[in-house]
């Protein structure tokens, strides 16, 4: 969304502009799918919130759904930082500084310079061809393990919404999520289409191994698009039960 479209929306829209004067984080980008998921009958009781950088999408779901309790992982200690900060006002959200993946252990992670696009995985030449200003800046260390292990006595209020972006390493994450997704209803994770990072699972694959779950593809809710040729490289997509 360019700046004159975000400046359009949040003009017209009064409770956009109160959030964006009263949440510790406001991303117009998770404002509005998610008042479109409220809109479309949609309101967990329950957010899982992984890749949560500085608390986004965490933020406006502990301020837009109803009754409903955040767990939000980001690894990259200061992204962390700045998380912890963003949603100390919010009782309803609880962090992890953890990644995750299929396995527990130490993994190496990737900065970029855009925090959001930091991962696991390094970034991929049609990553860097769309996106010149994106770069990898540092590697650390951080502790990686499973959702299954982290989650495993955690009761969840039904519904419960899943949501997954891992900048590419979303098909790790899901393998090690297997006795958690038997108790989610609805998914929603970042696909690509073409590899934006080395290694990264295609959205069709990640389709049939949501299939192997017991999920179905929905709809998108997001997309990013090619800046300059308007290619759509990746979506939001949502999967339900």
């Amino acid at each position: 969304m360019s700046k004159i479209d975000t400046f359009l929306t949040l003009a017209t829209d009064f409770d956009a502009i109160k959030a964006l004067l009263t949440w510790g984080k406001f991303s117009i980008t998770s404002y509005q799918m998610l008042t479109g998921l409220v809109k479309q009958g949609i309101n967990p009781k329950t957010v899982i919130d992984i890749g949560a950088n500085v608390g986004q999408f965490a933020i406006a779901s502990a301020n837009l759904f109803t009754d409903v309790q955040v767990y939000a992982f980001e690894p990259v200690p200061d992204t962390n930082q700045q998380l912890q900060k963003n949603i100390a006002p919010l009782s309803n959200i609880k962090s992890y500084a953890l990644a995750l993946g299929n396995e527990e252990g130490e993994v190496v992670f990737n900065i970029n310079s855009h925090s959001h696009s930091s991962s696991i995985l390094p970034l991929s030449a049609a990553h860097a061809e769309a996106f010149p200003d994106a770069k990898e800046v540092q590697k650390i260390t951080v502790k990686v393990t499973t959702l299954d292990q982290v989650l495993a006595d955690v009761k969840f209020n039904a519904p419960t919404l899943l949501k997954i972006d891992a900048q590419g390493y979303e098909g790790n994450i899901l393998k090690g999520a297997t006795e958690t997704l038997k108790r989610v209803d609805m998914v929603i994770l970042e696909g690509s289409f073409k590899q934006m990072y080395e290694g990264e699972m295609l959205f069709t694959d990640i389709m049939n191994l949501m299939a192997e779950q017991g999920f179905k593809f929905s709809r998108p809710v997001g997309w990013l698009s090619d800046p300059l040729t308007d290619e759509v490289l990746q979506m939001d997509a949502l999967f339900v039960r």
